[in-house]
């Protein structure tokens, strides 16, 4: 995937915008920070954790395919649907658009 580095915030702010969620400076700040590490080709899912907090509170972990590093946390399932659906999304526009196009000869 090649998104610049610089277009990373707004493209996947908006695209969370569209999901029906919206995120904070410092979430998006540390989203732009572990997205990096977490190559691959799989599609982003949603993983829930038992919360370390005294109250019991669930986690939701947005990871790629087997992985156990996650891009983005939030005690809210909606929050990380919503960044795992804008994250599939924006990477198969800039998919779709890397791909040379096809010769179309019968």
């Amino acid at each position: 995937m090649s998104i610049e580095s610089g277009d990373f915030p707004g493209l996947l702010r908006a695209h969370v915008e569209l999901q029906g969620t919206i995120l904070t400076t410092e979430e998006l700040s540390h989203l732009g920070e572990r997205y990096p590490r977490c190559r691959g080709k799989d599609l982003w899912d949603v993983r829930e954790y038992a919360s370390g907090t005294p109250f019991g509170a669930r986690e939701y972990r947005v990871v790629r395919g087997s992985s156990t590093q996650d891009v983005y946390r939030s005690t809210e399932r909606g929050h990380a649907s919503a960044v795992r659906s804008a994250l599939n999304e924006l990477e198969s526009e800039v998919n779709r658009t890397d791909k040379p196009p096809q010769n179309s000869s019968s």
